[in-house]
């Protein structure tokens, strides 16, 4: 093993990766060696290969010697750049952990944020800031996230925390806990982990360092994952790389946030910067369902009738940067790109870009604006939707000569159309999908555990999120009609209802779902297939050539 590279650092300067490294640094830990080479503003940070990955599996789940050091040395780096030291409360370095497959998994495997806080270093912390939501908030996101994932309890038991203390102090939302309330969270976070564990949450911060890069690599092989590369037909040979980054703080005051970015409109290609961010949060508040983000656009927020202020308007001078950023971006990867990305204190930063994932009629637009804009070739266009996706091309719509009862309206993130059975969990909708029968799996939000029972649902409806949130990501990805951000149904998973207004629907009742519209209907709706549009038509002359 002497000599080998393990991890490659970026930013401040060093730049020693690139985007043709995808296979050894992860399609994420390639893509921001390359933006740290444009000189795009990256946090800096090393990513751990997929070769000692790869070699952690094979040998009993133990970093060698040789791996460690280098990782040490990443630190070391980060440490002397920044100013800033790992475990040192005066002056503490905080890093996020993330994964990155070859091929991007969105939300298939896992990610750590905030290593580096324990006892010691927060109540320093807590007596030199004002801020003290803000430190308690990372601290709190921490033990959760470790708890979680490291520990293997499941986001379960810290849910279930903060609900019942919401309750107890009579509050109806999270956001109205204060101060107080989150040290007293902290507290039961840790004694959960200590009473379900044997084992208390780890105040050596090396130790958490170490322990989580394992977690991250061992999470290529959690069920999710695995379900995820079967449903794709990717290989399970390659591992994951990890990559190891300075923190920056969506959740630090108000003129921090974060969001996630697209270079073109996911639910139907049109060219223009589309996307959704909060307010003082931590990025993965974007995707996880639980929140209702805003719209980056001024005009999107007008069709979306979002309350809340689009990042156009509320940081107008960073909405900018942000739109010059994307196109370069497009430009250099020659695709459209999501970008997930935090303001901290006024500074964006960009933390990751990927190849969109797309639903098949915004793959075939990307392609010709594409090929029209001179940023790909014609054989490259036809290459990025093959000929077995075209013949898929026209997806069920509705009869417009029908009039069906509308029950409620959301956000359309996936186009399409489809009738089924409401089930409420993956595993019946996977028993129901097996015997034949059509189901709409209907969820308060999604999560990377459910991809299995999304797969195996006709279409997907949500109460919660937005369009960058899991359920929307995943739907396009693999070609489901989805609606989300249904805000105005409630779902009782107990006796396995759902209602709207007056209206209670059971389990097994059919709905029609239109993702192109964002509406949900009552009953079974008759579908058309529909004659291709400009763009079809186009593709398919293209093909004929």
């Amino acid at each position: 093993m002497s000599g080998k590279k393990w991890i490659y650092c970026f930013g401040d300067g060093v730049l020693e990766g690139h985007s043709d490294m995808g296979e050894l640094l992860g399609n994420k830990g390639a893509n921001l060696a390359e933006m740290a080479s444009m000189g795009l503003p990256v946090p800096a940070g090393f990513t751990i290969t997929t070769d000692a990955c790869r070699d952690y599996l094979q040998n009993e789940h133990q970093l060698h010697d040789e791996i460690n050091s280098q990782i040490q040395s990443g630190i070391g780096w980060l440490e002397k750049n920044t100013g800033r030291s790992f475990g040192d409360p005066e002056h503490p370095l905080l890093v996020s952990v993330r994964s990155g497959a070859a091929q991007s998994m969105p939300g298939m495997m896992d990610t750590v944020l905030n290593v580096g806080l324990n006892d010691e270093i927060v109540a320093r912390l807590l007596e030199k800031t004002h801020s003290k939501r803000f430190i308690l908030d990372c601290y709190r996101r921490l033990i959760a996230m470790y708890g979680s994932i490291v520990m293997g309890l499941g986001d379960g038991p810290f849910d279930d925390i903060i609900d019942e203390f919401r309750i107890e102090q009579g509050f109806k939302k999270e956001n109205q806990i204060i101060d107080t309330g989150w040290a007293v969270i902290v507290e039961r976070f840790k004694q959960a982990i200590t009473s379900q564990t044997s084992t208390s949450y780890p105040q050596e911060i090396n130790e958490q360092l170490l322990t989580t890069i394992g977690a991250v690599f061992r999470s290529w092989y959690s069920p999710r994952a695995i379900s995820y590369r079967a449903i794709q037909g990717l290989e399970d040979a390659g591992g994951t790389a990890v990559t190891v980054q300075l923190m920056v703080y969506g959740n630090r005051s108000g003129d921090s946030a974060s969001g996630v970015a697209f270079s073109r409109n996911p639910a139907n290609g049109k060219p223009g910067l589309y996307g959704e961010y909060l307010p003082k949060v931590q990025g993965e508040d974007i995707v996880d369902g639980f929140h209702s983000p805003r719209a980056l656009n001024e005009q999107a927020r007008i069709e979306r009738g979002d309350k809340g202020a689009s990042l156009q308007s509320h940081m107008p001078r960073q909405f900018d940067e942000l739109v010059e950023i994307a196109q370069k971006l497009e430009t250099r990867f020659r695709d459209m790109q999501e970008i997930e990305f935090t303001i901290e204190q006024g500074r964006l930063y960009i933390l990751q870009t990927r190849t969109a994932k797309r639903s098949l009629q915004v793959a075939i637009r990307v392609a010709l604006d594409l090929l029209d804009e001179g940023l790909i070739t014609k054989q490259e266009a036809i290459e990025r939707v093959s000929l077995k996706g075209f013949q898929k091309l026209t997806q069920p719509t509705l009869d417009p000569g029908i009039k069906a009862p509308i029950i409620t309206r959301g956000l359309p993130a996936s186009p399409g159309a489809a009738s089924g059975q409401i089930v409420f969990s993956p595993a019946e909708a996977i028993k129901k999908a097996e015997n034949g029968v059509s189901v709409i799996l209907v969820r308060n939000e999604t999560s990377p555990n459910d991809v299995a029972g999304m797969n195996a649902a006709s279409a997907i409806l949500t109460r919660r999120g937005g369009m960058t949130s899991h359920a929307a990501d995943i739907a396009r990805d693999i070609g489901r009609p989805c609606i989300v951000d249904a805000r105005f149904i409630k779902l009782d998973l107990e006796q396995k209802t759902m209602k709207v207004g007056r209206q209670t629907f059971n389990e097994g009742d059919e709905i029609t779902i239109d993702g192109s519209n964002g509406l949900v209907l009552s009953g079974r709706i008759k579908l058309l297939i529909p004659e291709l549009d400009e763009y079809g038509i186009r593709f398919k002359a293209l093909l004929e050539q």
